[in-house]
C-alpha cells in the first residue's frame, strides 16, 4: 500500500475517532485513578479483535496497558504511546461533550491521543495493510503527575520497552499551527522538578503581633527574596524556570497562622551538579530569613526531581521528519520547559517525541479551563502512526528536505 492510500485510510478513521474522543472527554480521570477510562479503552480493543484477523496479543500492568500485533514474527517491534490521565481543573469549555466529573478535565488532549491511537489500531488489525514491524501500542497512565513514580517509570519497571527497538510519542498542542509536527533533536523537554517548602512559627492572636511570628510574614520574605534568584545566582545564559506554584497560610482572619506551605517549579536544563548547588543555595537563603524571626523553623525542604529531561535521538528524529514531509509541515521548536514522563522510555531506548498543532482559532494554553485544541486534525495523528509504521528506519526518502536539516 503506498503513502496516498494510507493517507486515505487516516482520513477515514476521523470517522471513529471523533465519537470515541468525545466519550473519553467525558469522563476524565486523575493519573492513577483512570477505571472508566481504562474499561473504556479494554472494551475498544476487545471489539477490534474481535473481527482482527492479525495476531493480537494484550497486557494490563499497574502503569497501564499495552497490545502487541505481530505481523512478522523475525521483525523488529516499535513502541506508540499514549497518556489516559486528566487535571485537577474544572471545564469551562461550553463544549456538549464536557467533563461529566467536576473539577477534573482532560485540559492537555490525553482524550485525543487516546482515541487517536485506538484509530490507528483500528486500522492496524484490519488487514488493510502490513506495516514494516511488529507494533505495540501503549495506553499509559499518570502522566500528569510530575513525580519520579509515574506511568511511564512504573510501565518501564513492568517491562514495556522489552523487546523493543524504538520507541514514539506524540502530543497534541493547542498552541502550535493547525497541522504541523514539531519536534527537535536532541534536549526537547527540560527536567521537570519541584520544591516543596514549609515553616513554622508560634503564630496566636492577631491582636498581639508582638509575641511570635506570624507565618504569612515568612513566606511573603522568602517568596520575595527568591523573586529572581535564579538570575543572581545562576547568570542569564541558564535555561531555567524558577516559578512559585502554591503558597498558602491562615485559616481564620483573627489568628495569625503559625504553618506556611510554598512549592516552587524548577523547570531547567541544568547539570546535576550545577543544579544541586542552586537548590543548596535556596536553602541557605531561606535559613537566613527564617533566623530573624523568633520561635520560627524551617520544617521541611525538600526537593522532588520529578521526570528526567526528554531527549530526542538526532539521527531518529531526522528520519521522522524526512518521513513527515512527504505529506505534511513540520517545523524545529524551542526548548519546552515543560515536563515529559516519556523521558522514561527514551533513557531505554532510540526514538523521538513530537507535536501536532491543533490550535483553533484564538489559541487556549494547555492545563487551563478552557483548553479546546480542533479535533479535526485528529487524522493526521493516525497517519503519523501509519506512516512509522510502513517504512524501515534509516531508509533514504527521496525528495527529503536535507537542505533543511536539523542539526
Amino acid at each position: 500500500m503506498n503513502d496516498k492510500e494510507l493517507l486515505e485510510l487516516a482520513v477515514e478513521s476521523q470517522e471513529y475517532i471523533t465519537p470515541l474522543r468525545h466519550a473519553l472527554h467525558e469522563i476524565p480521570e486523575l493519573g492513577w485513578q483512570e477505571e472508566k477510562t481504562i474499561s473504556l479503552i479494554q472494551s475498544e480493543i476487545r471489539e477490534i479483535a474481535r473481527t482482527s484477523d492479525v495476531k493480537m496479543s494484550y497486557q494490563e500492568k499497574e502503569g497501564g496497558l499495552w497490545v502487541d500485533l505481530t505481523f512478522h514474527p523475525e521483525k523488529e517491534r516499535i513502541l506508540y504511546r499514549a497518556d489516559i490521565d486528566a487535571l485537577p481543573i474544572e471545564e469551562q469549555t461550553g463544549l456538549p461533550f464536557s467533563s461529566n466529573h467536576p473539577g477534573v478535565m482532560h485540559a492537555c488532549g490525553h482524550d485525543c491521543h487516546s482515541a487517536m491511537l485506538l484509530g490507528a489500531l483500528k486500522l492496524f488489525a484490519s488487514g488493510k495493510f502490513t506495516p514494516h514491524y511488529n507494533l505495540r501500542l501503549v495506553w499509559q497512565r499518570a502522566e500528569e503527575v510530575g513525580t519520579i513514580q509515574s506511568g511511564a517509570s512504573k510501565l518501564v519497571e513492568e517491562g514495556v520497552v522489552e523487546g523493543i527497538s524504538h520507541c514514539y510519542g506524540l502530543h497534541i498542542s493547542s498552541t502550535e499551527s493547525y497541522g504541523t509536527f514539531i519536534s527537535r533533536p536532541n534536549y526537547l523537554m527540560c527536567r521537570a522538578g519541584h520544591l516543596h517548602i514549609e515553616v513554622d512559627c508560634l503564630g496566636g492572636h492577631v491582636m498581639r503581633p508582638e509575641l511570635g511570628s506570624n507565618a504569612i510574614d515568612i513566606i511573603s520574605e522568602i517568596h520575595m527574596a527568591l523573586k529572581g534568584f535564579e538570575l543572581r545566582k545562576l547568570g542569564p545564559n541558564e535555561i531555567i524556570s524558577f516559578v512559585p506554584s502554591i503558597s498558602r497560610a491562615g485559616s481564620g482572619c483573627n489568628i495569625r497562622p503559625d504553618h506556611g506551605e510554598m512549592w516552587y517549579a524548577i523547570h531547567n536544563f541544568l547539570p546535576e551538579e550545577r543544579l544541586d548547588d542552586f537548590i543548596s543555595s535556596i536553602k541557605t537563603r531561606i535559613g537566613l530569613i527564617i533566623q530573624s524571626y523568633p520561635d520560627a523553623s524551617l520544617s521541611k525542604f525538600h526537593y522532588h526531581p520529578g521526570y528526567p529531561p526528554l531527549i530526542n535521538d538526532p539521527d531518529n528524529t531526522q528520519f521522522v521528519k524526512n518521513l513527515l514531509d512527504q505529506h505534511f509541515e513540520t517545523r524545529k521548536i524551542s526548548f519546552m520547559f515543560s515536563g515529559e514522563d516519556f523521558s522514561y522510555y527514551l533513557q531505554n531506548r532510540i526514538g523521538s517525541y513530537w507535536l501536532l498543532g491543533a490550535r483553533k482559532g484564538e489559541q487556549t494554553d494547555h492545563h487551563t479551563s478552557g483548553f479546546n485544541p480542533d479535533e479535526s486534525v485528529l487524522w493526521q495523528g493516525v497517519a503519523f502512526w501509519l506512516l512509522l509504521s510502513s517504512k524501515p528506519y534509516g531508509l533514504k526518502l527521496s525528495g527529503s528536505k536535507e537542505a533543511l536539516a536539523w542539526a
